[in-house]
């Protein structure tokens, strides 16, 4: 605990971004289910147990809670971009890496191991996020590249739910 409060990772913004990107990642896994296979739900939601689907409501939720928290705070958050980008890289393989490390221990498919991972990889990418805002300067040029890789990235994922492997 004493680290934390060293490092100054445990605050109410945290907190919050953590349990509403669990929440919004943890609907968006269940949601084209519930929608009975709608095209359009699938496009942002887990269509199956695969990593890519996983990763996709990872970086979707992080997403959609980051464009939410900018329009409802008046400031722009310092290294938005640059640090929505370090998080999404963080989610990717720290989901990758545990995922195929669980199913290699295990053997089996488990959803409530997936839903963990899951939650340990938003964790681990809030204090990346924290990280990077306290310690890097990025100039603008570049945060308008990550915006627009970042951009990238969730379409990537949107489009791959499509293909079939």
């Amino acid at each position: 605990m004493r680290i934390c409060k060293e490092l100054k990772f445990f605050t109410k913004d945290f907190l919050v971004d953590i349990v509403c990107i669990c929440i919004v990642g943890t609907l968006l896994h269940f949601l084209y289910e519930f929608s009975g296979g709608n095209f359009l739900v699938a496009i942002f939601s887990a269509v199956n147990e695969s990593i890519v689907e996983h990763i996709k409501i990872a970086v979707i939720s992080t997403y959609i809670v980051a464009i939410t928290k900018m329009w409802i705070q008046e400031e722009r958050k310092y290294n938005l971009w640059s640090s929505l980008f370090f998080k999404f890289v963080t989610q990717i393989f720290v989901l990758t890496l545990l995922f195929f490390s669980y199913q290699k221990i295990v053997k089996i498919e488990n959803v409530v191991l997936d839903i963990l991972v899951f939650y340990i990889s938003i964790i681990l990418s809030e204090i990346v996020e924290y990280l990077i805002e306290q310690k890097l300067s990025i100039s603008a040029k570049l945060e308008d590249f990550f915006k627009y890789i970042n951009i990238f990235i969730i379409i990537i994922f949107m489009v791959l739910t499509f293909i079939k492997f």
